[in-house]
């Protein structure tokens, strides 16, 4: 008996085979391209704080490459009463031309751009007059008893890690002249 190839079935079996590889290789390359996408639009919140002399100031900074949906922000004290901003925890009526120059009040979602900064609250003060002194010492007595937890998610609807930050930079010693 004498063994002869096929030709034609084994060049249609290796086509077949060739063709089952470049799926898998397919597929995997997709899922690689997949994480890789979903990793360089990861959004990072940053909670800053800025105590001046003649300002303070609470910023919200997304420090990743891709959009922050922020689904809630929760603010809250020492004794774990809950609000939805940092303005809320403040004096409303400041004394004599002393106000706000911005808070920020999200009732709802809202998305942070990379990069960009919201201004939860920005105090200018007047250090010439005792009145605005003495009620920055005050609000920074206040600031310094709040914790900000921020709750987001990036455009892939992954829930990014919960961000809290106590604003315990407001309570140090170092800034008294």
């Amino acid at each position: 008996m004498k063994f002869e190839i096929d030709w034609g079935s084994f060049i249609a079996i290796l086509a077949l085979l060739s063709s089952i590889v470049s799926v898998i290789i397919s597929f995997y390359t997709f899922q690689l391209q997949r994480k890789h996408n979903i990793k360089s639009v990861k959004p990072i919140i940053h909670v800053g704080q800025w105590d001046y002399e003649n300002r303070l100031i609470v910023t919200l900074k997304n420090v990743g490459a891709g959009i922050a949906i922020v689904k809630q922000m929760t603010v809250y004290n020492s004794k774990n009463e809950t609000k939805t901003c940092i303005y809320e925890w403040l004096p409303v009526k400041l004394p004599g031309d002393m106000n706000y120059k911005e808070y920020w009040t999200p009732y709802s979602e809202f998305v942070v751009q990379a990069s960009e900064i919201i201004k939860l609250i920005e105090l200018p003060i007047d250090t010439t007059k005792q009145t605005q002194i003495e009620t920055r010492e005050k609000i920074r007595r206040i600031l310094g008893q709040l914790t900000v937890e921020v709750v987001y998610e990036d455009i892939y609807e992954n829930k990014m890690p919960t961000k809290k930050m106590q604003l315990k930079h407001f309570l140090r010693l170092d800034n008294i002249n």
